[in-house]
């Protein structure tokens, strides 16, 4: 009997503790904001490559960013902002 990724999931958080799920919650902010400089950088129609030479940070973090790991700090994160031309708000 096989089940879908859907249910799966929905069963892994019904599982899950509070830390799981307080840990879920910074992953799924890590990959939306990973997301959106990808997104911005996609839309620039810039390489990695492209915006690490436009903004100093090496592509190798750029990458990690984007895929929500590494731990960027505001100065890393706003010098991508001001290569893509966007604007950085940290809620």
């Amino acid at each position: 009997m096989g089940t879908s990724f859907k249910h799966y999931l929905a069963a892994s958080r019904d599982a899950e503790s509070p830390d799981d799920a307080a840990l879920r919650k910074v992953f799924e902010a890590e990959i939306r904001l990973g997301l959106q400089y990808h997104d911005a950088r996609v839309a620039r129609g810039l390489t990695q490559r492209q915006l690490s030479d436009l903004s100093g940070v090496p592509q190798a973090d750029i990458s990690r960013i984007e895929c929500g790991g590494g731990n960027p700090t505001e100065a890393t994160l706003q010098r991508l902002a001001r290569a893509l031309e966007r604007r950085l708000a940290l809620i």
